[in-house]
């Protein structure tokens, strides 16, 4: 049997290349060293940028947050303040309506009074009901002044409480009491 041999035995004439060559792999190494490298460069100064932005936004909003809690502070001491003159204001209206009642008790029971014969020696007013005592000379003067507040538009449901003859300085006077509604 023959044998061939491909192989050439003698001596080479050129060396056999190598499939790669080492230094464009070096290089070709180097430079995704150096890409990555850069790209990590460049990420991390996005990152620091970032994080400045945001402790800037930070910063900002902290100063707007302060602000904002001054105005509601401001808010809170206008709305006390308001609270306060509304209650004023609410009890000035309330002594304006209270002024005239007893103002016009007194002016419809003065003018009741007048041609009669009549002293007052108290008057008591309540929220809707005045008491009136006094002395009389006779006791139509008393049922007189009873008519009397009956004719004025101010008083309603008068009722004579007690009427009693009495004596005072030598002098027969009578004793009376009465109570009176006011209207509205």
């Amino acid at each position: 049997m023959i044998t061939i041999n491909l192989l050439a035995s003698g001596p080479r004439r050129f060396k056999a290349k190598p499939k790669y060559d080492i230094r464009a792999q070096i290089l070709l190494s180097v430079g995704v060293v150096l890409i990555a490298l850069a790209g990590c460069w460049w990420y991390a100064t996005a990152l620091e940028r970032e994080i400045e932005a945001l402790t800037e936004e930070k910063q900002n909003k902290e100063k707007q947050v302060a602000q904002l809690k001054e105005q509601v502070k401001q808010v809170q001491d206008f709305e006390q303040k308001k609270k306060l003159l509304e209650e004023k204001n609410r009890v000035i209206d309330q002594l304006e309506q209270t002024r005239g009642g007893p103002v016009k008790v007194l002016d419809y029971v003065s003018r009741s009074v007048d041609p009669l014969n009549i002293w007052l020696t108290r008057l008591g007013i309540s929220t809707d009901t005045v008491e009136l005592e006094g002395k009389a000379l006779t006791n139509d003067d008393v049922v007189a002044f009873a008519n009397n507040l009956k004719g004025t538009d101010y008083f309603t449901a008068i009722t004579l409480q007690e009427s009693k003859a009495a004596t005072e300085n030598k002098v027969n006077l009578y004793q009376f009491r009465l109570t009176v509604r006011l209207k509205g």
